[in-house]
């Protein structure tokens, strides 16, 4: 996996605000092994609670991150993102209009 020195917690409010730092990096949305979504943020504690507004009905997803620098975010995101998901379905996800989230989904454009 192309990830350097991540973090595997599950995807709840809870664990968000106990084990993600409020800094730059990267992030993976995944269901089993399969990659829902990938995406980057200056403050992942902050994007992450944002985006648990969206996902709040999807039960038993986890996220894995990692701290990058803001100057390297995009590209890893964009990394992470062509490994992740080159393969992956496309698949459907409740999403509405947030500012400042940016994320890439094989269904879902770069938002941000």
């Amino acid at each position: 996996m192309p990830w350097r020195d991540s973090h595997v917690i599950p995807l709840t409010r809870i664990d968000i605000v106990s084990q993600v730092p409020s800094e730059s990096g990267v992030y993976a949305v995944m269901d089993n092994d399969t990659c829902l979504l990938v995406g980057e943020a200056w403050n992942l504690k902050a994007r992450l609670l944002e985006l648990m507004n969206i996902l709040q009905d999807i039960l038993a997803l986890q996220l894995v991150y990692e701290l990058c620098c803001e100057e390297e975010r995009l590209a890893r995101k964009e990394i992470l993102a062509s490994e992740l998901l080159r393969s992956q379905p496309d698949v459907e996800l409740p999403t509405r209009g947030l500012p400042g989230i940016s994320f890439w989904n094989s269904s879902i454009s770069s938002r941000g």
